[in-house]
């Protein structure tokens, strides 16, 4: 009896680890479901994640690019600003220089004819007519001419407007960068 009970024992005990492999293999099954169902959901994670960083580099280098065009349009119109500034001063300078040139040779010229004015000599009547007649549409001209510089050093004046309105621009540029 004492087989029989070892029998039926073995059998129990085999029938038990039976039930316990079924169960475990169940629970192994179940255990890789949730492994790969935790693998594609990382996997989605990853994708996602991919995707919103490039996404974000997208944006980045799209906010990089029109950062550096607003630079580039904003070095553009400075150096634009600056050739005309430039290009006003030299016409400026040299205007200025001729004007400078016109005042000493009015100088000069009003030197002269003052000097030669009434050198003492005895002169007809007529003569000393024609000489003052002469003398005033000489004085006359020279006067006219100093009128025209006077005109020309007014230009001057306009030197510092231009100058004024050429940094209004390079103000108004740079606030456009900043815009």
């Amino acid at each position: 009896m004492i087989d029989k009970i070892k029998a039926y024992g073995f059998q129990a005990l085999a029938l038990a680890l039976l039930v316990l492999s079924a169960y475990l293999g169940f629970r192994l099954y179940d255990a890789r479901l949730d492994a790969e169902k935790a693998r594609g959901t990382l996997s989605v994670e990853k994708a996602s994640r991919a995707q919103e960083n490039t996404e974000r580099m997208r944006v980045a280098l799209d906010d990089a690019r029109a950062t550096f065009r607003r630079n580039e349009i904003h070095a553009r119109n400075q150096q634009e600003i600056a050739d005309a500034h430039a290009k006003q001063e030299r016409a400026r300078a040299a205007a200025l220089a001729a004007a400078a040139a016109d005042g000493q040779r009015l100088r000069d010229q009003i030197r002269e004819f003052a000097a030669a004015c009434g050198g003492g000599e005895a002169q007809s009547v007529a003569a000393a007519i024609i000489d003052c007649r002469d003398r005033a549409a000489t004085l006359g001209e020279l006067y006219d001419e100093a009128d025209r510089q006077a005109e020309e050093f007014a230009g001057a004046a306009e030197k510092h407007a231009d100058e004024i309105r050429t940094l209004k621009r390079v103000v108004g540029n740079d606030r456009a960068l900043t815009e």
